[in-house]
């Protein structure tokens, strides 16, 4: 079927008293779909429809999205199909999402299109969204077609997603099933529920006794209220109800676990639990040292940080072991995913330019991340600056130690990077570590000092008097 040439356009507008419109009305700025000849019938407009709620809608179900009067077409004319070019309405984008519709303005199999039009644009908070929309409508006779404006309507829209609260708590057999505690709670880290929707919690494995056994209670029924706790779906393995339907969660006790790690997914309605047993170091290998020798990170935390110190020169990557060859298990850069979030097998991490770092490692949220450490220098009552500033140091690149010459008095000293506390390190001179408690200097002298940042327990210095 073809289109109705342009001078016919004119004629039939002519006949109906009305005027070509060449250009469709401003009403969306910028324009928002591809211009299209088309004609404006008085009294033919399309009316809205009321809000369109998709968690109330079936997978196909037909929706009305818009109406239109019953105004008389030229003779022989009869309405063939419509479509509707909708654009959110309080962002700042375009997107020319195009709905076809019946004539009518009922949608068919709407539930689809529509979540997606909302998730793509304003995302799944279960909120009604405002679209503008420009509703086009086909006439036809004699196998011409008329194209039709039918004007433009807001229509509103609740995407399919659950109410997800701003926090959530664990209440079983680990803390006395008090679900006024709040010493579990699920976190997402802080971010959108919409946009991360992933909850975690790690339970310390000598909090329980037996199986683990639980509920997870909305902050909202904090305090004895039972009836909005999540429980387990037991017609579905995997999967969890609201309002207190289902059974208690269960996870089998495993014999050599430190945590069990909980996950919740508030918008898939899944829940996991895994026990962790995290072994005492892993290992960083890269460019720094030609991909060959590794260095040891350590587990500082028994909830799966690892903390390790070296000098990063471009790209590297973590093994759970030292050996060159063995790149079983190894975690990388996820390139799906945000920097700073690992995966196994991922690619390789990087850094913009070469320095000494802290490095950081969470294997409970596969995460990592670098601190640069601009200085290193030793401070106390031992040093020449007293408690009040740092005797800097100098990163001696072919003995891989940082290393200063200096008069030292009899006192107390400490290692520290960037003059401030946030990372120091103390203990014996054997065994370093961060926080640890002050170096003694027995005699007043002139000593050279060699510090070798590595990780707790295998940082180490010496101090030799000259």
């Amino acid at each position: 079927m073809k289109k109705i040439s342009l001078y016919l356009l004119l004629g039939l507008v002519a006949m109906l008293n009305t005027a070509c419109n060449e250009d469709f009305k401003d009403w969306n700025d910028p324009q928002a779909w591809d211009q299209e000849d088309a004609v404006v019938i008085p009294g033919f407009a399309a009316s809205a429809v009321g809000t369109i709620d998709l968690n109330a809608l079936a997978e196909d179900d037909t929706v009305s999205v818009f109406s239109l009067p019953a105004t008389a077409l030229p003779e022989g004319y009869v309405l063939a199909d419509a479509r509707v070019i909708a654009n959110p309405t309080d962002i700042n984008t375009v997107v020319n999402t195009k709905l076809e519709c019946a004539t009518d303005g009922r949608m068919a199999n709407a539930k689809e299109a529509l979540q997606e039009m909302v998730k793509s644009t304003y995302g799944l908070r279960p909120v009604a969204r405002k679209f503008t929309c420009q509703v086009l409508v086909d006439a036809k006779k004699d196998g011409q077609a008329v194209l039709i404006d039918a004007g433009a309507i807001e229509i509103q829209v609740i995407p399919e997603a659950p109410e997800i609260e701003e926090a959530y708590y664990l209440t079983g057999n680990f803390n006395k099933w008090d679900n006024s505690n709040t010493d579990f709670e699920l976190s997402n880290g802080g971010a959108d529920p919409y946009e991360n929707s992933e909850f975690t919690c790690m339970i310390p494995a000598e909090k329980v006794t037996g199986d683990l056994e639980f509920k997870v209670t909305p902050k909202s029924g904090l305090g004895g209220d039972w009836s909005k706790c999540l429980c387990a779906d037991g017609a579905n393995e995997g999967k969890f109800v609201g309002n207190n339907k289902g059974d208690n969660f269960k996870f089998a006790a495993v014999a050599d676990a430190k945590y069990y790690k909980v996950t919740f997914d508030m918008l898939n309605t899944t829940w996991k639990v895994e026990a962790l047993n995290f072994a005492d170091y892993i290992y960083e290998i890269g460019s720094n040292t030609s991909w060959g020798e590794s260095i040891p990170m350590k587990h500082v935390n028994g909830q799966g940080e690892y903390v390790g110190y070296a000098y990063l020169d471009g790209e590297f990557k973590f093994k759970p072991n030292g050996e060159k060859d063995n790149w079983t298990g190894n975690w990388g850069q996820d390139a799906n995913g945000a920097a700073g979030s690992l995966v196994l097998d991922g690619g390789n991490c990087k850094v913009d330019h070469a320095a000494w770092y802290m490095m950081t490692v969470d294997l409970s949220k596969l995460t990592w991340k670098v601190t640069e450490l601009t200085t290193i220098g030793i401070i106390g009552d031992a040093t020449t600056g007293g408690w009040n500033s740092d005797t800097p140091m100098t990163y001696n690149s072919a003995a891989g130690c940082w290393e200063v010459t200096t008069d030292l008095a009899a006192g107390q000293l400490k290692f520290r990077a960037n003059n401030g506390w946030d990372i120091n390190w103390g203990g014996t001179t054997a065994e370093l570590r961060n926080g640890g408690e002050n170096l003694v200097i027995e005699t007043a002298g002139n000593y050279t000092i060699k510090l070798y940042p590595i990780c707790d327990g295998k940082s180490h210095c010496t101090i030799v008097k000259n």
